[in-house]
Formats: C-alpha cells, sequence, structure tokens
C-alpha cells in the first residue's frame, strides 16, 4: 500500500511541471505573461497583499516591464518590485492529468485519514482511484491555463 501512495506522490511532481530558468529577455514581444506586483492591502480574506495582471508583453528593459493589458496604451512596470510567469497555453491533456492527480490524492488521503483495517484502506485506495477519473475529466471538460516562472 506504501509504493501506492509515493507513486501518487511521484505522478503528481511530474504533471505539476518542470521550471525553466528562461529569462524575461528571452520571451518574445507579444508573449502572454502574469505579472504579480506588491499591494498594501487583501484583495480577498486569506489572500496575499498582492494584484495580478495579465497582459502581453509589449517590451522588457533592465528596470521597466511594458505590458498591454486593454485598450491601446501600456502599462509601465518596475521590474524590481515584480513576479513574472510565462503562459504555457491551455491544454486538455496537461489539466485532466494535473487535476486528476490532485483529486485523486485529495481523496486518498480523506480516505486513508482513518483507515483502520484492510478493507477500508482498500475502498480509500478504489475512492482515490475513481477520484483520478472523476479529476481527469473534469480538468480535460474544462482545461485551465498554466503558467511557467521567468527569472
Amino acid at each position: 500500500m506504501k509504493r501506492a501512495g509515493y507513486l501518487v506522490v511521484v505522478l503528481a511532481l511530474l504533471a505539476m511541471g518542470s521550471a525553466h530558468a528562461q529569462g524575461i529577455a528571452d520571451l518574445p514581444s507579444g508573449a502572454r505573461v502574469r505579472v504579480t506586483i506588491p499591494d498594501s492591502v487583501r484583495q480577498a480574506p486569506l489572500i496575499r497583499r498582492r494584484q495580478i495582471l495579465i497582459g502581453t508583453l509589449v517590451q522588457a528593459t533592465a528596470d521597466t516591464l511594458w505590458l498591454h493589458v486593454a485598450g491601446p496604451d501600456t502599462l509601465r512596470l518596475p521590474r524590481a518590485s515584480t513576479a513574472v510567469q510565462a503562459s504555457r497555453g491551455v491544454s486538455r491533456t496537461r489539466s485532466a492529468i494535473q487535476f486528476g492527480l490532485g483529486m485523486g490524492i485529495g481523496w486518498l488521503a480523506l480516505g486513508y485519514h482513518d483507515a483502520h483495517d484492510e478493507q477500508t484502506r482498500q475502498r480509500a485506495v478504489t475512492l482515490a482511484g475513481v477520484g483520478v477519473v472523476v479529476g481527469a475529466l473534469i480538468g480535460a471538460w474544462s482545461p485551465y491555463e498554466s503558467w511557467r516562472r521567468v527569472r
């Protein structure tokens, strides 16, 4: 049983994607980016103090990012106080794998938490399998955009 748990964790880590050390200067003009800037107040309870902007990269210099969000004008953002992520696009396969593994691990954790005998553990593993399938269907039906960090 422990091997199945380890296998699920390893698969989840692989599905999350690899980190790329691509710099902002390497991004082409017109790339879709998500920029996080610090803010003085929270936008909602339990959310960090930050603003998130999604737009098209116009230009990046040593100290400034030019971002096109909407309308004819561009925003200028200081690079020192921003975190930038580049879009990896929308993928039904990636969304299905990530959502399925996340749901399977979550259901396995819930079921295994109170499992005291072999029969209950087996039900937890079966529930995790159902979670993987249901999560994969949801992820494929409603894919989402994934992001990679840019330094």
